[in-house]
């Protein structure tokens, strides 16, 4: 870049900026539609195995099918941003997802309902990148934890409203109504970041051209430190869909028989999870993210060991310590995968998180069985492996490169 061209240049966003929460406000509402889509379903799973008689296991499918689809998705929205855009691309899969969302609840049929999970799959990593590469191109470097841990905090808040929105009013109502607004909310929160977020002024086009978009797959999987981070995204969600996917049939069973609202009011932890992204954000900025990292895991295995417990109050701190943990920890990641690459950065965004979602397609489908076979007990013995070994996984970053 000429001398003149940056004098010309637009500064990127610093924290005390006025832009900046314009920014950071519009990405946590793509966060909302993507993550309650995502999660919706989730607190009913045992809903929808009574509803379609299908067991643990085949429910678990509404959110695996989705998971393994938001992959495969994440492969060509980052090409695809890079060379139209990243609001442009944003916006459709946003729309898009809402128009599936009320259509899925009018699926005749289980199978119908999973074809319409697997297409919003899809769409979803037209939003779950693409929203943090904005922040890598348009923030600071001294802000971008911050911003990054903002958005994050968005997408639990959208994942938790969903979640016990749907939950709790599958005890009261259809599931269908419910799964309809969600599909609502998505098209409102797509016109708001309409209207709000601006236009890139820190992107390049690039040609879309599948040579280069491997050539930069191949880059970043070269790059010291990135594929122990793409590491790192693939054992967390692992472990935080599982965990979410069968703590419902434990609540629902002995010895607690709680009902379905209170399976809904358990993904209120979601709340002051958020805080722990932001808090990890700040660490990370402050003292390096490999600290941040690991003290969120370590988090994380102290509130999985609480789950053990008989009593409830117990589990449920167990629950807000995983959640949080599980937060900071995926905000220190993805962090560090922002400031890490310096070209392609959507396709290094993507390859993050196609490691998050094949990890959570992967550890959810094993934890049904595990929970078939040893019903809780064999869900927390997968998910003290994933732990322990996202904790050596931490460790072991190149020293140049500090997570």
């Amino acid at each position: 870049m000429s001398l003149a061209e940056n004098i010309s240049a637009p500064p990127q966003l610093d924290f005390d900026m006025p832009g900046f929460w314009r920014v950071c406000i519009s990405l946590i509402l793509s966060g909302f539609c993507a993550f309650s889509a995502l999660y919706c379903v989730q607190p009913i799973l045992p809903v929808l195995a009574a509803d379609f008689g299908i067991g643990a296991a085949s429910s678990s499918l509404a959110m695996t099918l989705t998971t393994i689809a938001l992959a495969v998705g994440l492969v060509f929205s980052g090409p695809i941003s890079d060379s139209l855009g990243r609001k442009p691309v944003m916006l459709f899969s946003m729309i898009s997802t809402g128009l599936l969302m009320i259509a899925l609840a009018f699926a005749p049929s289980w199978h119908v309902l999973l074809v319409i999970r697997t297409l919003i799959g899809l769409l979803l990593g037209g939003i779950t990148a693409i929203n943090l590469t904005y922040l890598a191109e348009e923030v600071t470097p001294h802000s971008l934890g911050r911003a990054v841990g903002l958005v994050l905090a968005g997408n639990s808040v959208g994942g938790m409203i969903s979640r016990v929105g749907v939950g709790v009013a599958a005890e009261h109502m259809d599931w269908h109504y419910p799964v309809a607004t969600v599909g609502v909310l998505s098209l409102i929160a797509a016109a708001l970041l309409w209207l709000w977020l601006p236009a890139s002024r820190h992107f390049t086009p690039a040609r879309l051209s599948l040579a280069q978009t491997l050539e930069n797959y191949r880059l970043h999987l070269h790059t010291p430190g990135l594929p122990t981070a793409f590491l790192a995204g693939f054992l967390l969600m692992g472990a935080f869909v599982t965990f979410f996917n069968y703590i419902g049939f434990r609540l629902l069973g002995a010895p607690f028989h709680l009902g379905q609202t209170v399976v809904g009011l358990v993904s209120l932890v979601f709340l002051p999870a958020t805080y722990a992204a932001i808090l990890a954000g700040r660490m990370s900025d402050r003292y390096g993210a490999q600290k941040a990292h690991l003290a969120s895991i370590a988090v994380m295995a102290l509130g999985l060991a609480l789950t053990a417990a008989p009593v409830f109050p117990v589990l449920a701190a167990g629950t807000l310590l995983f959640t949080m943990g599980f937060f900071g920890a995926h905000s220190t990641a993805t962090g560090y995968v922002a400031r890490t690459a310096h070209s392609a950065r959507a396709q290094a965004t993507s390859m993050y998180q196609i490691s998050f979602y094949v990890g959570a397609s992967i550890a959810g489908t094993l934890g049904g069985l595990g929970w078939d076979l040893l019903g809780w007990s064999g869900v927390l013995a997968l998910l003290a492996l994933l732990i322990a070994a996202a904790f050596v996984n931490g460790r072991n970053l190149h020293s140049r490169h500090r997570f």
